[in-house]
């Protein structure tokens, strides 16, 4: 009897000496899975990071990408002003400006088949000094008796009109010239070259032909004229040069004879 219960307490005590022995190798071999989730979780955090740290530089990417529109309008509006400002190809200058109103004006008359106001006054104006420097040269050249004193004639005559549109022009805001163009120099220049009988024909076919015209424009700009001020000077000056043209044809008659 007391041998079969030490034979059972050797027993247990067996067992238990297994169940400790055993245990260990239990718990160590229980985490054989977890490893293997960890190691997931730990690539899923770092894909997580990269995918992140990769946002992070789209999202700084396109940070940039949305300021710099905004920069670039920045600098064109910059460059579009300053162009405008210190390109002189587009400053006008007053010149050119003139040059512009004054093609504008030619064209506009062609296309109308009429003068304007103003650019009656400039081309009565470019008349006018002509006739008064061409008469004190006919004073000067002139070998008849009759072409010195229509000469004269001019000067005094010319010189009252002259002042007169000046005053009118004026008063409308128009600068008319104070010398002549090149066209109108060139002519008193070349009658100036010439003396004797030659200055005499040369100089009355000019004032016979200069003054026909002259009547045509008066005649049309004291009719059509806009402006009435300018359109009384012109009537006025009409009637003036109209004597002028009929002295001056008669002058011619006789030298042909």
């Amino acid at each position: 009897m007391k041998m079969r219960i030490a034979s059972c307490l050797y027993i247990a005590v067996t067992v238990s000496s297994l169940s400790l022995v055993f245990s260990p190798t239990l718990f160590s071999q229980t985490p054989s899975n977890p490893p293997s989730n960890l190691s997931s979780s730990s690539g899923s955090s770092q894909n997580t990071k990269t995918t992140d740290s990769t946002a992070d530089r789209n999202s700084s990417s396109t940070g940039e990408s949305d300021k710099q529109p905004g920069t670039l309008d920045k600098t064109n509006s910059k460059d579009t002003s300053n162009s405008l400002d210190k390109n002189p190809s587009t400053t006008s200058t007053d010149s050119d400006e003139k040059a512009s109103t004054k093609n504008h004006e030619e064209t506009s008359d062609k296309a109308s088949g009429k003068i304007s106001d103003k650019t009656f006054l400039l081309k009565a104006a470019q008349g006018g000094m002509t006739e008064v420097q061409l008469g004190q040269v006919a004073q000067e050249k002139g070998s008849s008796s009759e072409v010195k004193q229509f000469g004269a004639r001019m000067v005094t005559d010319h010189s009252k009109a002259n002042d007169e549109l000046k005053s009118i022009a004026a008063q409308k805001g128009v600068t008319v010239p104070s010398a002549l163009d090149s066209t109108h120099q060139a002519m008193v220049e070349h009658l100036k070259g010439l003396s004797g009988d030659a200055f005499d024909r040369a100089y009355v076919k000019h004032m016979v032909k200069d003054h026909q015209k002259d009547v045509a424009e008066l005649q049309e700009e004291s009719t059509s004229g806009q402006d009435a001020d300018i359109k009384a000077f012109a009537g006025k000056t009409l009637v003036i040069v109209k004597s002028h043209l009929t002295e001056i044809e008669g002058i011619q008659s006789k030298m042909q004879k």
